[in-house]
């Protein structure tokens, strides 16, 4: 039972490395460039162990997308874990909160071009919702977060209530990830006149501005 425990460590311990190159190469190559041969050549495996393992190219894309999300946590744990966060008026926390996606658009444009890519491939490739849940989890996990930060606004005087502070939270993650990918991709109407971060910036006041008392 030891041994098969170990064996059981092992493999997923070596999964998790795979899913780590995978997700390295979808973000500088894109998840439709990159193909199943790459990925076992980067990460040293047998293409027939790398299907063996994940089954189909779209259950790693989903796996690498879980651990990407996942890994934003840095960024964020470094706005909500600091010392004096929880001492700020609960606006000044979600706006501080908002801050992140500055942050996210300036130091890790990759991430913001794979969840467009990501998007772009599971609509493609016709996935089952039901193949979402851990990759969906991932993306919601800093709504705990932001819903703290509301409760907290709400009970200091410096936040409205709003009816649905979830539908909210969506729409704000939406339009800011829509945004930033858009100006990632650059200017394609003359009539595009984009400002770069001054929009984005634009957009999170406008999110913060909706909520403050």
């Amino acid at each position: 039972m030891m041994l098969e425990n170990i064996g059981k460590s092992l493999k997923n311990l070596r999964e998790e490395s795979i899913v780590y190159v995978a997700a390295e190469l979808f973000l500088q190559e894109g998840i439709e460039a990159v193909k199943m041969t790459d990925i076992a050549a980067r990460a040293e495996v047998g293409v027939a162990s790398l299907y063996r393992y994940f089954g189909t190219k779209e259950a790693l894309v989903i796996r690498a997308g879980a651990l990407l999300w996942q890994d934003l946590n840095t960024l964020f744990s470094s706005v909500y874990e600091a010392e004096d966060f929880h001492a700020r008026s609960g606006m000044e926390q979600i706006t501080r909160l908002f801050g992140v996606y500055r942050r996210l658009f300036q130091e890790q444009p990759g991430f913001i071009r794979f969840v467009g890519d990501f998007d772009a491939f599971i609509i493609r490739s016709r996935v089952d919702m039901s193949q979402l849940a851990e990759y969906e989890q991932s993306v919601l996990n800093f709504y705990p977060v932001f819903l703290a930060s509301y409760e907290a606004g709400l009970a200091d005087g410096s936040v409205r209530p709003i009816e649905d502070p979830r539908r909210y939270y969506e729409a704000v993650c939406h339009a800011v990830m829509a945004l930033s990918q858009k100006l990632l991709r650059g200017e394609i109407l003359p009539t595009d006149g984009f400002s770069g971060p001054g929009e984005l910036d634009l957009l999170l006041d406008m999110a913060a501005r909706y909520l403050r008392r």
